[in-house]
């Protein structure tokens, strides 16, 4: 389906020309004296602009053109992120096969687990690959989930998160095969690839699944908070069942600025299709050839990754704190072991180039060589009670010290921020390996509602 000129922008620049009177919400009623300029087209529902929770007109045309764009059979708009979608579609996975399992790979986000304590299911754990020269989760195996399937038939729901915050790229069309031939709903968190299966030829090969969830602002041109989730094609989850879940996790009052943000982001793509990656898949490219050549980093490469991410290995908090301190360069994230550095569609050759320029003249000023850092890999996990169950009972907090925690069951999230994934989560035991983990001090750890971790572990009596 062909979405050219962004039509709800057209359809708002008109209405709003008429100098309509507001006696509807927001509030500013777009008065200059209270309303900046990028609010001027602040709506609500009103004739003629559709509604997100029950789409016929230019929102149900915006979906469409979605679903056409990554070749889905539905598509579902949200102006409350990723987190919203992946909460309604395990809820609703959940209420297709009541009382079954969830098999759920240990690297996905904190919103994830959020769904879960929700809807209340049994966890099998899912342990990503771990390679001793990585300091991050690798890919997920679709022999793991095979086995695990053929092991136990309670499991109907499968969640996967690829690609990683890193560029992990999981083998997601033989997963598919797999959860279609178990009668598994396979739900995958494409957060961090929305541009993936525009240019299959440079980027890598898109998620597949049953329901898969593209967060549009993290590396298109779409507003922070705006996401689509994808359905395809024999999804055995319903389209009502998937709207009634909307309307539970998406706001009642969706921002038509937002709205607007991916009308005009998806038109840009309908109307110039791959042709518009081709400038930064060029800048990306040259990127790359500069940061070959680097000696107290190394930037990682793999034959299949997400490519719009530079990931260097080596001292990445120093580097971080270096390139926002002397070179006014931001990262999205420094860790002991490595750096990420995002890339989007609105980068250029001479954006990425004054970030190699920086990242080369940091590098020279240091004196030594990359070496590998050791990286300690997440213990499988042992549950005690669900995390639903583990929601309802009281707690207490306890010494970090194995003579205190180890054997105990959790009782709140305690994650690695940024990506948000947990280290110990509700209900799970705290063994010894998750206390040396968790004693390290090198991780930004934080705890339930985003509080600090401060060294106490949060236990169920």
């Amino acid at each position: 389906m062909k979405y050219d000129n962004d039509r709800l922008g057209a359809a708002l620049k008109l209405y709003l020309g008429s100098d309509p009177l507001p006696m509807h919400m927001p509030g500013g009623k777009r008065n200059p004296d209270f309303v900046s300029q990028a609010f001027m087209r602040d709506i609500t529902e009103i004739e003629g602009f559709d509604n997100l929770h029950s789409p016929t007109g230019l929102l149900k045309d915006l979906e469409d053109c979605a679903a056409s764009l990554w070749n889905a059979e539905n598509a579902f708009l949200s102006v409350n992120g990723s987190t919203a979608l992946i909460l309604a579609a395990i809820r609703s996975a959940s209420l297709l096969n009541p009382d079954t399992k969830i098999l759920t790979a240990m690297n996905c986000h904190l919103a994830v687990w959020n769904a879960i304590e929700l809807t209340g299911n049994k966890i099998v754990p899912l342990m990503p690959a771990f390679d001793a020269e990585l300091p991050f989760a690798g890919h997920i195996s679709p022999k793991d989930i095979e086995k695990n399937l053929a092991r136990d038939p309670s499991i109907k729901t499968v969640v996967i998160t690829s690609p990683t915050y890193e560029g992990v790229i999981s083998d997601t069309e033989e997963i598919f095969r797999i959860t279609r031939k178990y009668d598994a709903v396979l739900i995958t968190d494409c957060a961090h690839g929305a541009h993936l299966g525009l240019d299959d030829a440079f980027f890598g090969p898109d998620a597949k699944g049953d329901l898969v969830i593209k967060s549009l602002h993290k590396t298109l041109s779409s507003p922070t908070q705006t996401a689509v989730m994808l359905r395809h094609k024999g999804c055995p989850v319903d389209v009502s069942l998937i709207r009634r879940n909307l309307d539970i996790f998406e706001t009642s009052s969706p921002s038509y600025i937002l709205l607007q943000g991916i009308s005009k982001c998806l038109s840009m793509i309908s109307s110039k299709g791959s042709g518009l990656l081709k400038p930064w898949e060029k800048a990306i490219i040259s990127a790359e050839n500069n940061l070959g050549t680097l000696k107290n980093f190394k930037l990682w490469r793999a034959p299949v990754r997400e490519r719009s991410k530079f990931v260097l290995m080596g001292n990445g908090n120093m580097l971080l704190e270096y390139l926002r301190g002397t070179f006014n360069i931001e990262c999205e994230a420094g860790f002991p072991s490595h750096l990420i550095a995002m890339t989007g569609i609105g980068d250029t050759e001479g954006t990425l180039k004054r970030f190699c320029e920086a990242v080369k003249a940091t590098d020279d000023a240091l004196d030594g060589q990359y070496t590998p850092s050791e990286f300690v890999a997440r213990p499988r996990p042992k549950f005690a009670v669900t995390l639903q169950e583990a929601a309802k009972l009281h707690s207490r907090s306890v010494d970090l010290e194995p003579e205190f925690a180890v054997g105990l069951p959790c009782s709140e999230f305690i994650y690695g921020f940024p990506p948000g994934i947990p280290l110990l989560m509700p209900g799970e035991v705290v063994t010894e390996e998750t206390v040396k983990i968790l004693s390290k001090g090198n991780i930004r750890l934080m705890m339930g509602g985003g509080r600090p971790y401060q060294g106490l572990v949060p236990v169920l009596p």
